[in-house]
């Protein structure tokens, strides 16, 4: 990726945004699913932006996963159509901010082989976008087994030649050990330090998104480490290293391993909570030690992401990357908002539970104008 250096015209392409985030679900269209069944959900949706992939899946008869398909082939339209508005410096930006979609779909084909996966299960969880969009994901899908699939990655260098040459390097020792965790882990450590270096020249609102999704990630390893000695599953912590917590927040390695070491859950959830200098952390913070609800805290740290971002269609550059931004993560928290609501109509759970777990744009304020 090029060095970000002249000033980037967004003006075009965030006015075609502007102009299509109308088009993204109100309270009312979510009002509109609930306690509906599955051809219901699908019905009321072709009445929405949703209606060329909802009949698109429905002429392949797609069955009961129809919607899932839907929902991530939408997701892929949008968003690679929100690239296209964009040229040169911009544009690369937009490929930036979307390369967050390229670890998700390494790991997903890397996982999916590794468990023996059917491919057409794998594939559905691939969001066609980047380098491992259609083409790619289906041949190394469809390869005879995790080795074969690997390979396939390594000799095509995707993601990217940085992310593939660590995978090279981590893969003999996952044949040895079957760690999934650990690849994992290395994987994203690899994405992360290149997606870092790429950030360097950046806006900072695009940097404090990819702040925001690395300390949520390394916050939660020290809390894990920590409850694994609780609970006895590791009799001590394993020795500091440059690859146990991902690059590129803005909790400094010193901070989390001095986190990580404190005797008092309330001194470590304090430290966190003052290093990463965001007033919408500290609550869900301070309320962890309580009961010591990773999960809970999880989904509390990504609401607080999903919130900060889709402000700024409101409170963000109209002339910047805010813009391509919140569009961004509002499509992202839709796509989640409707999972949710499939699996509910599929279980038949009472619309006020369901409703609780949405998170609706409009029906918080969040974007008025």
């Amino acid at each position: 990726m090029s060095v970000l250096t002249a000033s980037p015209d967004f003006v075009y392409g965030n006015t075609r945004l502007r102009a299509r985030k109308a088009q993204l679900l109100t309270e009312a269209d979510y009002d509109a699913l609930l306690g509906r069944d599955l051809d219901g959900v699908r019905d009321a949706l072709t009445q929405t932006a949703y209606r060329p992939e909802i009949e698109a899946v429905l002429a392949r008869g797609a069955g009961a996963l129809g919607l899932e398909t839907a929902v991530r082939d939408h997701l892929a339209r949008v968003l690679g159509e929100m690239r296209a508005f964009y040229r040169e410096r911009a544009r690369e930006l937009v490929a930036l901010l979307l390369s967050r979609f390229d670890l998700q779909n390494l790991l997903t084909l890397v996982r999916g082989r590794a468990r023996a996966q059917p491919a057409d299960v794998i594939l559905r969880a691939v969001v066609p976008i980047g380098p491992l969009a259609h083409g790619p994901a289906e041949e190394i899908a469809r390869r005879d087994d995790v080795t074969a699939a690997v390979e396939l990655l390594i000799t095509w260098r995707l993601p990217d030649p940085d992310t593939a040459a660590r995978l090279a390097a981590a893969w003999p020792r996952f044949e040895r050990t079957q760690d999934l965790a650990r690849l994992e882990h290395e994987l994203a450590v690899a994405h992360a330090g290149r997606v870092e270096r790429s950030l360097a020249r950046a806006p900072e609102t695009l940097r404090e998104l990819v702040a925001r999704e690395r300390d949520a990630t390394n916050v939660l390893t020290v809390l894990r480490l920590r409850a694994a000695l609780r609970a006895g599953e590791l009799t001590e912590l394993p020795p500091p290293g440059p690859d146990r917590f991902l690059p590129g927040g803005r909790i400094g390695e010193n901070a989390l391993e001095e986190a990580l070491r404190l005797p008092a859950p309330t001194d470590t959830v304090a430290t966190l909570a003052d290093a990463s200098h965001r007033p919408d952390w500290r609550r869900p913070l301070e309320r962890y030690p309580a009961g010591g609800d990773l999960p809970l805290l999880q989904r509390q740290l990504e609401d607080a992401r999903l919130r900060w971002a889709l402000r700024l269609f409101l409170a963000g550059d109209p002339l910047g990357i805010d813009v391509p931004i919140a569009y961004t993560v509002g499509n992202e928290n839709e796509a989640r908002n409707l999972r949710i609501v499939a699996e509910s109509a599929a279980g038949g759970e009472p619309a006020e539970a369901v409703r609780a777990r949405l998170l609706i744009p409009d029906g918080g304020g969040l974007w008025d104008a």
